[in-house]
């Protein structure tokens, strides 16, 4: 593990260079999408697309070359969007691969970062995170997890471990109402994973944003979901956001996160932060 290393941002992503360490960048985008898959798919593209579009500053964190985060590493930030892409597809009750999305020392850092004074927001954006970290497929059941049980709020259903959903693009998203992210009332999929069978969702303690709807209208359990405490706020997204058809409801969703996460924060000069929405 590299203890506070500098985050590596991708030049042929973004199109310009790492802000310095020092300027304390609002957004940090993790990619960490090469755990345990032979072949992975690198998506921190769209996120970082979107990111230019909505006229952000950010770094990318690339877990590979700079490892584990520490408290110190998300310090600066107000906003971490973890990207795990189709990556971790082992269950928590695999002796190997387990936690290999977000590890538990990771989890408890992140526990660390939302508790902190600031308000903090957390998206997770991945097929099988939930898998990964929480799914005992042994017993078909969720594992306990501080951070899965009260801070992504996630209620994991048995249908993960009986029932496995497989999207195609004729699947879409259809938002629940009552949500706090406000998303549209359905979006178009275009699955862009070579694997398939993402979890499905249901919240413990907190919202419910939109469920998965196959192409015979059928609904299935939920795709996203959020959470909030005092001072902080998380969405995980197992429909991740670069399966969002369009590049506008790509930028338009993420637009919906960082606004919910920024309500309530003092406004932000542009020159500072980049495009910074408060409500």
């Amino acid at each position: 593990m590299v203890a506070a290393a500098v985050p590596v941002l991708h030049s042929e992503l973004s199109g310009h260079a790492a802000p310095d360490r020092g300027d304390y960048p609002y957004v940090l985008v993790v990619n960490d999408q090469t755990d345990g898959v032979d072949v992975p798919q690198y998506f921190q593209g769209n996120y970082t697309a979107a990111l230019d579009s909505l006229g952000y500053t950010y770094n990318v964190w690339d877990h590979d070359s700079s490892g584990e985060l520490t408290v110190a590493d998300l310090e600066p930030y107000d906003v971490v969007i973890w990207v795990t892409g189709n990556s971790s597809g082992y269950p928590a009750s695999n002796a190997n691969y387990a936690q290999s999305a977000i590890s538990w020392n990771e989890q408890h850092t992140l526990i660390d970062w939302l508790r902190t004074d600031s308000a903090r927001g957390l998206m997770l954006s991945g097929i099988w995170i939930g898998w990964n970290c929480v799914a005992d497929d042994v017993n078909d059941e969720q594992y306990a997890s501080n951070f899965f049980d009260n801070f992504a709020g996630l209620s994991y259903p048995v249908e993960n471990f009986t029932d496995w959903i497989e999207v195609d693009d004729d699947w879409t998203l259809e938002a629940t109402g009552g949500g706090k992210l406000g998303l549209e009332a359905s979006y178009d999929i275009d699955w862009a994973s070579v694997e398939n069978y993402p979890d499905q969702l249901e919240s413990a303690v907190g919202q419910t944003e939109a469920k998965w709807i196959d192409a015979d209208s059928a609904v299935h359990h939920k795709a996203i979901i959020s959470n909030e405490g005092p001072n902080w706020k998380t969405v995980y997204f197992s429909c991740p956001l670069e399966s969002f058809k369009t590049a506008t409801d790509r930028k338009d969703v993420l637009e919906l996160v960082l606004n919910w996460f920024m309500e309530g924060e003092a406004t932000v000069e542009e020159t500072t932060w980049g495009q910074i929405k408060a409500m």
